[in-house]
C-alpha cells in the first residue's frame, strides 16, 4: 500500500419565510432541515475524554469465514474458497483477500465470538446499531414499541457540538437503524446522501441557496436578528421559540463557515491520498469520515451495500468486495496512525451477522446470528489480539461468547460516554443507554 503524506411564522418581502432562511436543504430519508440536525443539547456533561467514532457498517452481513475467522481444516462445503493469510501479528491469520488489513493487524482487535438470536435483517441490524434487540412488533417498515437511540445519536446527545460540523453525520446514506427514537430530530444523523467518489459529489446542505451570495446572506442575517428584537416580548413567553432562533443561527453557521465547507471540500485531498483508499464509494467515504472527524464531528457512519451474499458469495467477495474493503480499511488505519489521530478515533467494522458456515446450493452463504465477527480498531481499543474463538467450522462460540450488548458498553466506554445513564422517554419510560452489557475487558 502507498504511504500517506502529507416554527416561526412570518414572510420577508421576497416572499422567503424564517424557515426557508436557513433551509436549504432537507435530510432526504428523514424530512429534516440543517437547523433540526443542529439542535443538539445544552445540558449534556462533557465527556470524560475526546474520542470520536468511525462507524463501518456492511450492510446484509458479512461473511466471517470469507474475512476474519477462516476455517481452512475445515470440510469443503464449509471452508469456501479461500485461504488464510499470516498478518504482522503472530498466530492471526485472516483471509487471502485482505492483504492491505493483514499488515494493519497490531492496530486493531478481531471479535470472533459475536452472537446474537436474530437472523431478521431489520431485528438483527436494530440490534448491532443499538445494543438493543426489539422485543415486540413487525420490524419489516413498522418499528416496535421499545425501539432505541442509535449509537450516533446517543454520542450527539452526550458529547455536544464540537465546532461547525453536526456531531453525528451519515454518509452515503443513514443505515437502517440510525436514527434518533425517542432523543427527538435534534439528535438524527446530518446525512449526506450523495457518492464522495463521483465528481459531481455535493453536499446540498451546506450550499448556499441558488441566487444568493454571502453578502446577501449576511444582510438576510440582519435582518433576521431585527426582527427578533421586535419579537422580544413574545419570544420571552416561548421557551420553545427562543431557542429554535439560536438552532437557525448554527444552522447560517454552517453554511457560511469555512470550516465547514472544507471539510466537505473532498476534492482538495491529494491524488495520492485519495488513490490510496480507493476511488470507490466506501474508500472514498472512510476518506471522508476522517476529515469529518478532523473537523470536529463526533460520530461518522460509512455505510456500504450488497453484502447479503446469498448466491456465489465468494466470487463477489473476490472480485469487487474484500478488495474495496481492504484498501479502505486499512488506509484509514495508517492515515490516521500518520495524522496522530488513531488514539483519539474508535473504528468499528460491523454488520447485521455473519453467513452460514455452510455453502449453500447456489454457492452462497445466508444468515447466521450464531457467530460472527467484528472488528474495533483505535479509540484506546488495544490492538494486535484475538478476543473469543468460534468452533472449528465457525458454527458456534466455542470461547468468550460477546454480544450486541457488550460491544455496546465497549464502545460507550471508548468514547467517554456513561453506558449506565437512564433516560426517558416522552411518555415517561425509563430506557438505561445500554441494559446488562459491560465493557469488554481484553479490549479497553
Amino acid at each position: 500500500m502507498a504511504k500517506l503524506f502529507g416554527g416561526v411564522s412570518g414572510r420577508y418581502c421576497d416572499g422567503i419565510t424564517r424557515r426557508d432562511f436557513v433551509k436549504v436543504g432537507v435530510l432526504s430519508s428523514l424530512g429534516l432541515g440543517v437547523a433540526d440536525v443542529l439542535r443538539a443539547q445544552a445540558a449534556g456533561l462533557p465527556p470524560k475524554k475526546d474520542v470520536s467514532c468511525i462507524f463501518i457498517w456492511l450492510e446484509g452481513g458479512p461473511s466471517h469465514i470469507d474475512m476474519w475467522d477462516p476455517k481452512p481444516d475445515a470440510p469443503s462445503e464449509f471452508r469456501g474458497d479461500f485461504k488464510p493469510i499470516e498478518t504482522n501479528v503472530s498466530g492471526i491469520r485472516i483471509s487471502e483477500h485482505l492483504p492491505f488489513s493483514a499488515r494493519q493487524a497490531h492496530r486493531y482487535s478481531i471479535i470472533r465470538s459475536m452472537t446474537h438470536p436474530s437472523a431478521d435483517h431489520g431485528r438483527a441490524q436494530h440490534y448491532m446499531e443499538t445494543g438493543m434487540l426489539p422485543t415486540s412488533g413487525d420490524f419489516n417498515g413498522k418499528a416496535p414499541n421499545n425501539i432505541h437511540p442509535s449509537f450516533g445519536s446517543i454520542v450527539s446527545k452526550e458529547r455536544g457540538v464540537a465546532g461547525p460540523l453536526p456531531p453525528y453525520i451519515a454518509l452515503p446514506s443513514i443505515v437502517n437503524s440510525g436514527g434518533s427514537a425517542f432523543l427527538g430530530a435534534g439528535h438524527a444523523p446530518f446525512v449526506i446522501e450523495s457518492d464522495p467518489a463521483s465528481p459531481q459529489f455535493k453536499v446540498r446542505d451546506v450550499d448556499v441557496p441558488n441566487g444568493l451570495s454571502q453578502s446577501r446572506i449576511g444582510q438576510r442575517q440582519i435582518l433576521l436578528d431585527r426582527l427578533n428584537r421586535q419579537d422580544r416580548a413574545l419570544e420571552n413567553a416561548n421557551s420553545n421559540l427562543r431557542s429554535m432562533d439560536t438552532f437557525y443561527q448554527k444552522a447560517h453557521g454552517l453554511i457560511t463557515s469555512p470550516e465547514a465547507k472544507k471539510a466537505f471540500d473532498i476534492a482538495s485531498e491529494e491524488r495520492k491520498t485519495r488513490e490510496a483508499y480507493g476511488l470507490t464509494r466506501l474508500g472514498q467515504s472512510c476518506l471522508m469520515a476522517r476529515r469529518l472527524v478532523e473537523a470536529g464531528s463526533r460520530f461518522v457512519s460509512v455505510s456500504h451495500v450488497n453484502w447479503d451474499n446469498h448466491t456465489t458469495c465468494c466470487q463477489t467477495l473476490k472480485e469487487t468486495l474484500l478488495p474495496t474493503f481492504d484498501r479502505a480499511f486499512a488506509t484509514l488505519l495508517e492515515d490516521l496512525q500518520q495524522r496522530g489521530m488513531l488514539d483519539s478515533t474508535l473504528v468499528v467494522v460491523s454488520g447485521d451477522f455473519g453467513r452460514t458456515p455452510r455453502i449453500n446450493k447456489d454457492a452462497g452463504r445466508d444468515h447466521w446470528p450464531n457467530v460472527f465477527s467484528v472488528v474495533l480498531a483505535g479509540g484506546g481499543i488495544k490492538g494486535g489480539q484475538v478476543v473469543g474463538a468460534s468452533d472449528a467450522r465457525g458454527e458456534l462460540p466455542a470461547d468468550r461468547p460477546v454480544t450486541p450488548e457488550m460491544l455496546a458498553a465497549t464502545l460507550f466506554s471508548s468514547l467517554g460516554v456513561d453506558h449506565t445513564r437512564i433516560y426517558h422517554t416522552p411518555t415517561g419510560r425509563p430506557v438505561q443507554v445500554v441494559s446488562d452489557g459491560k465493557p469488554i475487558s481484553e479490549l479497553i
